[in-house]
């Protein structure tokens, strides 16, 4: 690629580092006091023991809803385990208190506008802890289990932010987690390299949730949960993390069924120990964040950096988009991810499981405002932008502008498909290489709230259906809103038993075909459809092939 291309492309990098705390985190949104799902009153009362100990849960005083909160699945990742493996984790004396969840882990807070994005929540390092639901009455109920990933373009989020209520109501175990994110989350170095046996690093925060699935295949028995039927789950950076998981070696065998909710990782990615054309490796950064944690002469080991405060690293992270660049923090680091997530799937190497995965039909409506102070605004500022984001192609017959008004569509439309409308399309085409079916849908719902018509079902939109929060983002909901939201728990907790989301009193969803592109349409009307936008990924497809084929290994 030339170099005004490299520019160019660094500028989308930029945006996507700039929404990263936004676009992508949808997911950090906090959840309302009053939620449409009201909260069941609780007291403590059930002790159980899981791995490290034994934990005091809340139990509802009017059902059988029980909360597990705040649980360890790892050693502490701080001081001389900063940035390494999850460890085994550490036993405890006393009935830990499950009524809380713990910290979130480190990430910049109010970052996301009006719109999305929140604050005054605490969080540290010591992080890696997750929270379980259940109604199960005993061991024996062997409930499916989902586990939630959350969102947040890899730099923020939290598990506690997802409630339990609806999805428990339905007849399966929840698990919600947190794992590393950002600079302490995806951070490889040489000095990390040399300390393992596999001679990889980065990737902690994928590590993070293996480590949480395999605590969750030794302790989920004890919550009544059955841990051969495990869906994992998630929206945005967990969706991408679900195609990552999907992708690994080391995942197979801890999850059955995946829920993939607009992203995934078929893009041309970043390697640990090559620089390629378009990104430096992972370890090049890695060395470059490392220099910048230090004043210049000032030791810039491992063993020092580790002494650093969080806080600081917080900071420096944050002072450069390089630190955080949502495309650079998971990496093929030949152990996590052996090989491009896009390759894994072609081979059919992938764990053969059933998936439903989708997006949202106006995923970019909301992120117009970010985009102009960046690339100029109107036909202006879209032209800019489709030069950094599809050079290798040309994009006018099927993304046609020629107008200020007309570019503002078109901008959003190719943020939507590159980010969201493709992905998961490739995503739903790979599965035709291995046996287990793929279902996929486009939502269409739009929530409602005051004054924000035009964002249509924007990115998210579809979480508060899910979970039963149906006044997230402070939308107003109507009996049909209720009555759809139960539709999607039915549907996503149907497909969590059975690995087919087809039963009764539900939508007919046939399995994806390529020959077909058939996909379920989840809005005011639910059906079938087809053929969702073909030009569209026809070019997308054409410019990822050419750029792959074009990127040298340097």
């Amino acid at each position: 690629m030339k170099t005004s291309g490299n520019r160019q492309i660094k500028q989308v990098q930029i945006l996507l580092v700039a929404i990263g705390c936004t676009v992508l985190l949808a997911c950090n949104q906090q959840l309302p006091a009053e939620s449409s799902a009201a909260p069941e009153p609780v007291t403590i009362q059930e002790v159980i023991s899981v791995t490290g100990g034994s934990v005091r849960g809340l139990v509802s005083a009017t059902s059988n809803l029980k909360q597990f909160h705040g649980i360890p699945y790892a050693a502490p990742p701080t001081r001389m385990l900063r940035w390494s493996p999850p460890q085994t984790v550490l036993a405890w004396d006393d009935v830990r208190d499950g009524s809380t969840p713990g910290p979130a882990c480190m990430q910049p807070q109010g970052q996301g506008g009006e719109f999305y994005g929140a604050t005054g929540f605490a969080m540290d390092e010591d992080c890696l802890t997750l929270n379980v639901w259940t109604r199960a009455i005993t061991q024996s109920d062997q409930l499916p289990v989902m586990v939630w990933i959350h969102g947040g373009a890899l730099v923020t989020g939290q598990g506690s932010s997802y409630p339990g209520e609806l999805l428990t109501s339905k007849g399966v175990v929840l698990v919600t987690i947190n794992y590393r994110l950002g600079r302490f989350g995806f951070h490889a170095h040489p000095e990390l390299s040399a300390e393992v046996a596999t001679g990889t690093s980065g990737n902690q925060g994928l590590k993070d949730q293996i480590a949480a699935l395999e605590w969750v295949q030794d302790n989920i028995s004890v919550f009544g949960g059955n841990p051969n039927n495990v869906t994992i789950f998630g929206e945005s950076a967990g969706s991408l993390s679900m195609s990552l998981l999907q992708a690994s070696p080391l995942a197979k065998g801890l999850f059955h069924r995946v829920i993939g909710e607009s992203g995934g990782a078929f893009q041309p990615m970043s390697y640990r120990a090559q620089a390629t054309s378009y990104a430096k490796s992972a370890e090049t950064l890695g060395v470059e964040f490392a220099q910048a944690l230090v004043s210049e002469n000032e030791d810039s080991s491992l063993q020092a950096l580790r002494q650093i405060s969080q806080e600081h690293i917080l900071d420096i992270t944050n002072s450069n988009p390089d630190f955080s660049n949502y495309d650079s923090l998971a990496i093929v680091d030949g152990e996590v991810i052996p090989e491009e997530v896009s390759t894994i799937f072609a081979k059919g190497q992938q764990s053969d499981v059933p998936v439903l995965i989708g997006s949202n039909k106006d995923e970019g409506s909301t992120f117009l405002p970010f985009f102009t102070p960046l690339f100029g605004e109107g036909l202006e500022g879209f032209n800019a932008y489709v030069k950094g984001t599809l050079p290798e192609v040309d994009i006018s017959k099927v993304y046609p502008a020629s107008t200020n008004e007309q570019a503002e569509t078109a901008w959003q439309d190719v943020f939507n498909d590159v980010l969201f409308t493709y992905p998961m399309r490739v995503w739903a085409r790979s599965m035709e290489n291995v046996e287990s079916d793929a279902y996929l849908y486009l939502f269409t719902w739009a929530p409602p709230i005051e004054d924000t018509e035009i964002y249509g079902s924007f990115h998210a939109a579809e979480i508060g259906y899910i979970f039963g929060n149906l006044d997230l983002f402070g939308a107003k909901p109507t009996d049909a809103d209720r009555e759809f939201s139960d539709t999607m728990a039915s549907i996503w907790t149907q497909f969590a038993k059975t690995g087919n989301p087809n039963g009764e009193n539900l939508p007919r969803w046939t399995p994806y075909s390529s020959s077909q592109e058939n996909y379920l349409e989840l809005g005011p009307i639910i059906q079938l459809q087809g053929e969702h936008r073909i030009q569209h990924m026809d070019l997308i497809e054409e410019a990822w092939s050419k750029r792959r084929a074009s990127a040298t290994t340097l």
